[in-house]
């Protein structure tokens, strides 16, 4: 009998864009939930320009506090190293995000400035 073909990735629909899709490992495909305590540039060096200050702040409003699943994470377009570190592309710079795994979806957490 032949072994099955493992499956190495999935297709997800969510995503920024409307009828967009995305790869996504198959250890996303479980509930796995992050909160994303902050965003930051990692060991780059930024630009002190209307640009990057833009982009920073958008991005850590719309990531600094919440929680997310994994497999949402993903879809738009976060790459996760390991439980407690991912890289996000935003404004043609990749920004680090420091994660928290959570039990399951939570209110947006107060994240000291």
């Amino acid at each position: 009998m032949a072994e099955p073909i493992v499956q190495e990735s999935y297709i997800v629909t969510e995503g920024k864009k409307r009828g967009a899709t995305r790869d996504v490992r198959p250890e996303a495909a479980h509930d796995k939930y992050y909160t994303v305590l902050r965003v930051h540039a990692g060991d780059a060096i930024l630009n002190d320009n209307w640009h990057t200050s833009e982009v920073l702040s958008h991005t850590k409003a719309n990531f600094e506090g919440y929680t997310f699943q994994m497999r949402t994470l993903e879809a738009w377009g976060a790459m996760i190293e390991n439980d407690h570190r991912a890289y996000y592309t935003a404004g043609g710079r990749v920004w680090s995000l420091d994660l928290e795994p959570a039990a399951g979806k939570k209110p947006r957490i107060k994240i000291a400035e």
